[in-house]
């Protein structure tokens, strides 16, 4: 865990607006291959190998400097049912979150206006884009099977940038999605989703243990981003103590806008 937060620092207040004018977008190449591309339109996410490895230590220092300075980051509430752990020591901190991370650390707030960044939001959502929010993270739980809905309204296409700051495999907690359920209204995904509203059920509804859902293990290394549809189901296990992660959220603009 990161050291105890010097209560008399406070992270930097986040600026206003999206930050993302069109024309920006329209001048970050598209980042993703035709491939992968596909690839995530088809199954509802891609791993883009090493895109920030040059930089991660520095993204990484940045990351752990925030964690230390924020007095007070969010606790997930210990009856969550989403996020679990069997270590009593981390029962009241299964999961600490810093909202806006991204924004408020001058170490982090580069990266929004990146041209890999940028050029994989375009590559999936296009031109028209809004920035989304970003949160920091660290995982002492694991993370029940679940979607992305909590602000972010289904008619409107979002993706969520997974920057993970430590080498994951399925035996420490890397993320595990269920490739193709990003079709909302396809049966599959709709059947499924129907199966996980009742989370504790799954063993007796599919005679399997929770964990052993069919799914893909996105193992991943330090720089490597993980690009996800909001809508895919995902969930990680076998995690252990401080998991860090941090996401950068966008979503297509509506027309009006």
């Amino acid at each position: 865990m990161t050291p105890a937060p010097d209560p008399t620092v406070v992270l930097a207040p986040p600026p206003d607006g999206d930050g993302l004018p069109e024309a920006r977008i329209k001048e970050s190449p598209r980042f993703l291959t035709k491939q992968q591309a596909a690839f995530y339109e088809t199954f509802g996410f891609v791993v883009v190998r090493g895109a920030f490895r040059r930089d991660i230590a520095a993204i990484a220092e940045a990351f752990d400097d925030a964690f230390r300075r924020e007095p007070n980051p969010i606790v997930m509430a210990a009856d969550n049912s989403y996020h679990r752990t069997d270590d009593p020591a981390f029962q009241e901190q299964s999961r600490l979150i810093i909202p806006g991370i991204v924004d408020r650390t001058p170490g982090l707030r580069w990266l929004r206006d990146d041209k890999r960044v940028l050029g994989i939001v375009r590559s999936v959502l296009g031109n028209r884009v809004a920035w989304a929010e970003s949160d920091g993270n660290l995982f002492n739980c694991n993370v029940f099977w679940h979607i992305d809905a909590f602000g972010a309204p289904i008619e409107q296409a979002h993706v969520k940038l997974y920057f993970y700051l430590d080498p994951l495999e399925a035996s420490s907690g890397a993320l595990r999605v269920v490739p193709g359920t990003n079709d909302l209204v396809g049966p599959y995904a709709s059947k499924l989703r129907q199966v996980l509203a009742d989370i504790d059920g799954v063993p007796d509804q599919l005679g399997i243990p929770i964990e052993e859902l069919p799914s893909w293990t996105l193992e991943v290394q330090p720089g490597d981003v993980v690009v996800g549809n909001f809508r895919t189901v995902h969930g990680s296990f076998n995690g252990g103590v401080g998991r860090r992660l941090f996401t950068m959220n966008y979503r297509q603009r509506d027309p009006g806008e």
